[in-house]
């Protein structure tokens, strides 16, 4: 094996095992405030910092790296303790595909095919490159069309988006 090839696999070896630790931890806290869903309430209402940190101290499990547990409190500190569910998505995503991936959400007025998914793949991979992972999301408030986000760049084809527009160049919004 060359010394590229080695190397990249040392360290994709230390990756998972670094993320393992995160993700086992985070996994924890995130089925305890979903199997006590009043707890996240009270952690949220609660006015004092130091009372929160001593709430959430009860959910994090002993051996969490030190950094788990300061993540965790700057979620709690911002308020944010709710997107750790989401963020141990991405997390998760992240570990299976490597960092440099992407994820596209793709939001339609009704369920896509599979066809008409996998056409969605195929143009913005042509556009985006191959590092894409696609997330199908339904809105019907969008009427029709599609709106696109992929990470800061955001697609807006939806036709409730349209209407707004031709609405306000004539003087109705």
């Amino acid at each position: 094996m060359k010394a590229p090839e080695l190397s990249r696999k040392y360290a994709t070896a230390i990756f998972g095992l670094v993320l393992e630790d995160w993700l086992t931890a985070l996994k924890t806290v995130q089925d305890k405030l979903v199997g006590q869903s009043a707890l996240l309430k009270t952690i949220e209402l609660e006015q004092s910092f130091q009372n929160k940190q001593i709430l959430l101290d009860k959910l994090i499990p002993p051996d969490s790296p030190v950094r788990v547990r300061n993540f965790l409190y700057i979620l709690l500190k911002e308020n944010h303790l709710s997107l750790l569910g989401e963020v141990l998505s991405d997390l998760q995503r992240i570990s299976r595909s490597g960092p440099q991936v992407q994820v596209a959400y793709v939001t339609t007025a009704m369920a896509l095919s599979i066809e008409e998914q996998e056409k969605f793949r195929q143009k913005l991979r042509a556009h985006y490159g191959d590092n894409l992972e696609f997330s199908f999301n339904v809105d019907t408030t969008i009427i029709g069309g599609a709106i696109v986000q992929i990470g800061d760049k955001r697609i807006d084809g939806s036709i409730a988006t349209r209407l707004d527009a031709m609405g306000r160049a004539i003087g109705l919004g």
